[in-house]
């Protein structure tokens, strides 16, 4: 578990705090909010906009401001991806789209993204918004490449699969840590070290991510065994297994991808396949890689107040099993 100080943790709970406020007045609105809002999630991305603006020259709101931003784009992101995927369960609760309906969710998107963007304006940072607004238009083009490369799996390859990984997962915490960083009014150079960081560090996020759907059979991650696989994602330890495996092997795979329907002997045989060794050494390589690129940025803001939070979170990123 990552383990942070007692004042970030409360800055946290400030955040959280503040996107609850931001209701409507509408009761449906406030009931779909609610509904949102009642888990409290890791916070990873309006963590690392804390850390990256932390200056003694800022008032804390506005730092507040920011990472409940950053927390509004990503929960938005999530209740669309419901509707996408037609995810049964988000955090171990019933998604919105099966609470309500896909129309429901898709607007309550909006919602939020509205909500974050009403946000960014008080922040009254030009850069600031840019920044954000680039990220969420490079999340939205994150999803529609993801659709088209895996409906034309038999040509995806591993720069195909880590430019999704980075549109969807990466950008989000590449302008998270970039706009903390610039929050503070820090140096050009810090900047762009805070994002390259963010940006390396969001990818591992998401491979260690695609690792744990594969291992969410025989332990509890928080997300239904082989949700990806069922979903036709095929992530890095699927990519690798159909790289490495048998003809027949690949047959399988590929045939049972994408069915919602699947027997648990068949479930056992895919997770036998993509848990075998060279998918997952392959898998662990590539994650171990970029918690490496993420730890040289990190090394280029050393002076920095948050250095030891930060490392600890990238090493808590590379071990975490939800």
């Amino acid at each position: 578990m990552y383990k942070i100080n007692h004042t970030t943790t409360n800055e946290l709970s400030r955040v959280q705090e503040k996107i609850t406020k931001e209701l409507a007045s509408e009761k449906i609105i406030q009931d779909i909010y609610e509904y949102i809002f009642q888990s409290k999630g890791k916070k990873t991305r309006a963590l690392i906009a804390l850390l990256a603006s932390q200056s003694k020259k800022l008032k804390p709101l506005k730092r507040i401001e920011l990472a409940s931003i950053i927390e509004l784009l990503h929960t938005a992101t999530l209740v669309h991806d419901d509707v996408v995927d037609q995810s049964k369960l988000r955090r171990g609760e019933k998604s919105v789209n099966q609470v309500w309906n896909n129309s429901y969710s898709v607007l309550m998107g909006d919602f939020i993204y509205s909500k974050a963007f009403m946000l960014m304006m008080k922040l009254d940072r030009p850069a600031i918004l840019k920044e954000l607004a680039g990220a969420t238009n490079d999340i939205a083009r994150g999803e529609i490449i993801q659709l088209n490369l895996f409906e034309n799996y038999l040509h995806l390859d591993l720069d195909g699969l880590l430019k999704v990984s980075y549109l969807k997962t990466g950008r989000l915490f590449e302008a998270a840590a970039k706009t903390g960083a610039m929050l503070a009014d820090s140096s050009k150079a810090d900047v762009k070290s805070f994002g390259l960081l963010g940006k390396t560090l969001g990818i591992a996020f998401q491979i260690q991510d695609d690792i744990l759907d594969y291992e969410s059979l025989h332990i509890n991650t928080g997300k239904p065994a082989l949700q990806d696989f069922q979903e036709g994602k095929i992530t890095f330890p699927l990519f690798y297994a159909l790289k490495h495996s048998a003809n027949d092997d690949q047959k399988f795979l590929l045939e049972h991808l994408g069915k919602k329907k699947l027997t648990k002997t068949i479930k056992n045989r895919v997770f036998n396949l993509v848990r075998s060794d060279m998918p997952m050494k392959c898998s662990q390589t590539l994650l171990d890689s970029y918690i490496s690129k993420a730890k040289k940025s990190l090394e280029k803001v050393n002076h920095h107040s948050c250095y030891n939070e930060m490392l600890n979170l990238i090493m808590f990123s590379s071990q975490r099993k939800s």
